[in-house]
């Protein structure tokens, strides 16, 4: 029993070492000092969407040629009067959900860690002279400039900086949604309809002369239509209006006065139920003799011309065809279940 006793008092102090170790770790624990800390988003401009005045992109594939720059190039746009424009290299008009959206990142963008606070090399991360930078000019005359580097090696982001702070990790995502090309930021549709708004195509051309109409004002998709005054279905109608609309230049546009010598391939005249008001507006299709395959539709206000592959307008100058085609098909086949039935 004695022996026993005195064991325990051996193991005493070992006991009351464990016990404080274990509270210890308890309240280590729960002080979050085993957890690593995380990373604390911050906005990466500071800004807002309405605050930036100006934006000037710099394309380093502009400096890499000596012949015309790019649909990738350079460019510089400007807030006037309320309205988001492109001053250089020319004025191109512009997508305006498109441009809404990147000022949007451009003002949400978070940077996810720090890299390095006071970076001495650049170039490691991409950020040298051969990364993408936009400058930033704020209304309140404040100059920011975003600088895009290359991909972190074991993350989904990118390495950034502004002005000459510390480089900065951003999501790959987040870049990519600020990371516009020129190109991107074009109106590249040289068609301004709404498959609800629309009420009669008119269409004028060498190859072919049709109209589509409406004969009520209820959703496009439940309107009676009519194709040269016969009923069409509403699912073909708003089919062709989507075709037409969805038209996209692959090419820069161009200004209209540019074309020397053109041919009239067709017009369209589009008349639209906007705001309450009935608006007709008119395109024209041109071609040139040393590009036969080209047609460059001309904007109603007569500034710009869009250049389309002419077999893609082949689909809204034949539709009639298509469509009668179509119900000798179907014809076909009715009489074909009639005869089997039949027999």
């Amino acid at each position: 029993m004695v022996e026993a006793q005195t064991r325990m008092k051996k193991w005493i102090p070992t006991i009351l070492v464990v016990l404080v170790l274990i509270v210890g770790w308890i309240y280590a624990a729960n002080q979050n000092y085993f957890r690593e800390e995380e990373a604390v988003k911050a906005k990466l401009l500071g800004i807002q969407s309405e605050d930036i005045q100006s934006i000037t992109i710099h394309d380093p594939s502009e400096d890499k040629t000596d012949g015309p720059a790019s649909s990738s190039s350079s460019a510089q746009l400007e807030l006037k009067d309320g309205v988001w424009s492109m001053v250089e290299p020319k004025a191109y008009p512009l997508n305006g959900y498109t441009i809404s959206s990147w000022l949007e990142a451009l003002s949400g963008a978070e940077q996810e860690l720090i890299v390095e606070e006071t970076p001495t090399d650049l170039e490691k991360y991409g950020l040298g002279a051969s990364a993408a930078r936009l400058d930033i000019k704020t209304k309140d005359s404040r100059d920011i400039t975003l600088t895009i580097g290359g991909q972190l090696p074991a993350d989904d982001a990118r390495y950034v900086q502004v002005n000459s702070g510390p480089v900065v990790a951003v999501q790959s995502e987040t870049i990519g949604n600020m990371e516009l090309t020129r190109r991107d930021l074009l109106d590249t549709t040289p068609f301004n309809l709404d498959e609800t708004n629309v009420v009669s195509l008119d269409w004028e051309g060498e190859a072919a002369t049709w109209m589509l109409k409406s004969a009520s004002e209820d959703d496009a998709a439940e309107r009676t239509w009519t194709m040269n005054g016969e009923a069409v279905e509403s699912t073909d109608a708003v089919s062709l209006i989507g075709k037409i609309k969805n038209l996209s230049t692959a090419d820069d546009v161009r200004k209209a006065s540019e074309l020397k010598d053109a041919v009239p391939r067709f017009t369209l005249s589009v008349e639209q139920i906007v705001n309450g008001k009935n608006v007709t507006d008119v395109y024209r299709g041109l071609t040139l003799a040393s590009e036969p395959d080209i047609i460059y539709v001309i904007t109603p206000d007569g500034q710009w011309a869009y250049s389309l592959q002419a077999d893609a307008l082949q689909d809204a100058e034949n539709f009639p065809d298509t469509l009668k085609a179509s119900d000798t098909s179907t014809e076909a086949t009715s009489e074909e279940d009639s005869t089997s039935s039949t027999e």
